[in-house]
């Protein structure tokens, strides 16, 4: 099933050197591809707070991130949007999550690692509060 999007039905609410983010009004589901091999942590947040405001005042039920640029993995920035940053939408009703990976079974390796970390490091915080799944294209990511 391929989803059918009008133009009038999007917006682009983020467009900058390191992330696109369009607003999928129907769906109520907020994309947002990374750009770059890496995003320094700072950007990644001022990135994500962003969206976090448009969050907030519009109706959002799925966040798709696409990693698929990515060559660098990094933990602080995962770590924070998994303790904060997700914690703080689920306020706003979001609790949906699609990722796309890069194909790279080393990244993908570490992504892993990095949620056991987390489990490790921070046993309050539950992962299956949230509805997170892994993708392997934009289309399986609306249809899941």
């Amino acid at each position: 099933m391929t989803v059918q999007i009008k133009p009038e039905e999007t917006l682009v609410v983020l467009d900058n050197a390191f992330a696109k983010a369009i607003y999928y009004k129907t769906q109520t589901t907020l994309l947002c591809e990374l750009k770059d091999k890496f995003i320094p942590f700072q950007e990644f947040k001022t990135l994500l707070t962003t969206l976090g405001e448009f969050v907030k005042e519009n109706s959002v039920s799925k966040f798709i991130l696409d990693k698929r640029n990515l060559k660098v993995f990094d933990q602080p920035a995962m770590t924070w949007y998994h303790l904060e940053w997700k914690k703080e939408m689920m306020a706003y009703g979001l609790k949906t999550y699609r990722k796309l990976l890069p194909e790279d079974k080393f990244f993908r390796m570490s992504v892993d690692i990095g949620r056991q970390r987390i489990l490790k490091e921070h046993p309050e915080f539950n992962f299956e509060k949230y509805d997170i799944q892994y993708c392997e294209t934009i289309e399986e990511a609306f249809e899941k």
